[in-house]
Order: C-alpha cells, then sequence, then structure tokens
C-alpha cells in the first residue's frame, strides 16, 4: 500500500526520486536521515513526521497545516544556538503507540500553507540540512540519490 500511495502522489513520487529517505505508514509521511547540528555542533540525523491527508484511498491531498514533527535532539544552527524559529515546542510525546516525537516546528510559507507535500518536507529538510551542510558540504538531506554521472 505504501508504494502505491507514493506512486500515485506526485508530490512522495517526487520526494522519492530526488533520494529522501520517505516511509508512508499509518497515516504518517516519515522522512528519515534528515541531518541537522546539535548544541555541540556535530551532525545527527533524525526524523522529520507530519500527517498524511488523503484524497483518495492511494493518493496522498494537500497537508492539513504548515507544521511539523521532528524525532531527535534539539536542532541548532552553525553556532551551536537552538533553531527557535522554527522550534514551536520541544518535549516527547507519543503521536501514537508506536510513534514518539521530540519537537513540534512551525515554518509558515508566505502563502499561509504548503501547497503539497514535496513543498513541505523539502523546505524542513533544508531548514535543518543546510545547519549540517554549513559544517561539512558533502551532507544532503536526499540520501538516497543516485549519482548518474560517471567520470570518463
Amino acid at each position: 500500500m505504501q508504494q502505491l500511495l507514493i506512486n500515485h502522489s506526485p508530490d512522495l513520487k517526487k520526494l522519492q526520486d530526488q533520494g529522501y529517505d520517505i516511509l508512508a505508514d499509518g497515516g504518517y509521511l516519515f522522512t528519515r536521515q534528515v541531518p541537522y547540528l546539535d548544541a555541540n555542533r556535530t551532525i545527527k540525523y533524525g526524523s522529520l513526521v507530519c500527517l498524511l491527508t488523503l484524497a483518495t484511498p492511494t493518493r496522498v491531498g494537500k497537508p492539513q497545516d504548515h507544521t511539523i514533527y521532528f524525532c531527535g535532539e534539539v536542532p541548532c544552527d552553525t553556532q551551536g544556538v537552538a533553531l527557535h524559529a522554527v522550534i514551536n515546542e520541544s518535549r516527547r510525546q507519543q503521536l501514537t503507540q508506536t510513534i514518539a516525537i521530540d519537537h513540534y516546528f512551525s515554518s509558515k510559507p508566505p502563502a499561509g500553507n504548503y501547497s503539497d507535500f514535496y513543498e513541505k518536507v523539502s523546505t524542513y529538510a533544508k531548514i535543518l540540512g543546510s545547519q549540517a551542510q554549513a559544517i561539512d558540504s558533502s551532507v544532503t538531506w536526499t540520501p538516497l540519490k543516485i549519482n548518474h554521472s560517471y567520470d570518463k
């Protein structure tokens, strides 16, 4: 069912095709292996989690809002300062019996909501990942991207 949902949802398919490590499960979209910096400016990896809204049983609709959950330590900037501009709340909480999150983020786009899950996930991944990438340029938030360039 998961791959069917991804294949029939252009925004989820785009995330997958660009190398994001995504999983649709239990009504939630998980984006795993998202790099971020902790307070010691150490590169860590966490997961973004958001509620999936369905347009049909095999296709997602638009995101219900502009917020997203995060599993991981407090994400920080290159100076080791917490990213208070996006962190709405930090506390461990159970979303479901099997899903626990650590933070609740809010970064509202100018339009008020994200147009699709690609825009929402890629925006948050870049907010976190760009801090880690500033420390190590090889860091990527699209870890499954296949490199099609070949040396000749």
